[in-house]
């Protein structure tokens, strides 16, 4: 009889049924800071009951294609000078944080401004991961130099008010296929600058689901420098405190790039004109909403067509 699931035994680890939909071509590895038997240490990592005490060191033991479970309140501090923290190096690596939303794990990047998470392998995932500024005007929290990287249903917020994230995510121009979707990402400290960069040409990039908000002085979404094709960028929610006249300080694309903008709902604190507060370039537009007084209704971003 055929199922949905697979059975499987990973040495060392525990016999496990999974969907094989979701099924993990490589090694599963644990880490868990608030167990007590938690260890950075050969024999661990393997099983639930005596995890990896730190991300870092399970993704220094991760191959191409393994899964990291980061467990139910586990919280890690990272920071190094002048360079990344951690270096998502292995293809196809999973970090995957068990928890709801008040014991989703935490990683709070500390120290300097300019430390990060570096990705720049293909198709690596992180999701259901609390990202936290422990610095005041980090550059970045996450760096995508890969093609296919997935973000998903994470967090980037301040550890308190002076500490925060410039940017949360930045691509280069190597990030085609990227998805980042139904994040959170928030500050409140006026030298933020966006929420998402993306510098062209990333080709295929989908942001979708996201709620942004920040005293945001280029625009909650950015995309820079070179044309990007293909894109999507559906049904985030966009809350610009900056006030200022004529800045398309919700999404601004750079000119050229092509591909579908639909269903954003946007706030901007611009006085002058709702028009501005969205630069299409080349997408197509469908039902983008932007108010720019709380007491009032959004109405559509552009002149309706013919």
């Amino acid at each position: 009889m055929d199922t949905k699931f697979i059975g499987r035994h990973q040495p060392g680890g525990i016999f496990s049924i999974v969907d094989r939909e979701l099924f993990p071509t490589g090694s599963i590895w644990w880490v868990g800071s608030a167990e007590t038997a938690a260890s950075d240490a050969a024999g661990y990592g393997v099983n639930p009951d005596a995890p990896f005490a730190t991300w870092v060191y399970a993704v220094s033991q991760a191959a191409a294609g393994d899964t990291i479970f980061l467990m139910p309140g586990h919280a890690e501090t990272i920071g190094i000078t002048a360079a990344a923290a951690i270096t998502l190096a292995a293809a196809g690596l999973r970090t995957i944080g068990l928890g709801g939303r008040t014991r989703k794990p935490q990683i709070l990047i500390d120290g300097f401004a300019d430390t990060y998470v570096s990705i720049t392998a293909a198709d690596v995932v992180l999701e259901n991961i609390t990202f936290k500024a422990g610095h005041a005007d980090i550059a970045k929290a996450i760096n995508v130099a890969a093609a296919g990287v997935e973000i998903r249903r994470c967090n980037f917020e301040e550890n308190i008010a002076t500490e925060n994230f410039l940017i949360a995510i930045l691509t280069t121009a190597a990030a085609d296929d990227l998805l980042v979707e139904d994040c959170f990402i928030t500050t409140v400290d006026a030298s933020a600058t966006e929420g998402i960069e993306i510098i062209g040409a990333c080709n295929r990039v989908i942001v979708r689901n996201n709620y942004i908000k920040g005293p945001y002085s280029v625009s909650a979404i950015s995309v820079t420098t070179v044309a990007c094709l293909d894109m999507q960028i559906l049904n985030n929610r966009i809350i610009n405190t900056l006030a200022g006249d004529d800045l398309a300080g919700c999404i601004d694309i750079v000119a050229a790039s092509t591909g579908i903008m639909a269903y954003n709902n946007c706030y901007m604190e611009d006085d002058t004109d709702i028009l501005t507060a969205i630069d299409a370039a080349n997408l197509g537009r469908v039902e983008n909403y932007v108010a720019n007084e709380y007491g009032q209704e959004a109405n559509i971003s552009a002149t309706r067509s013919a």
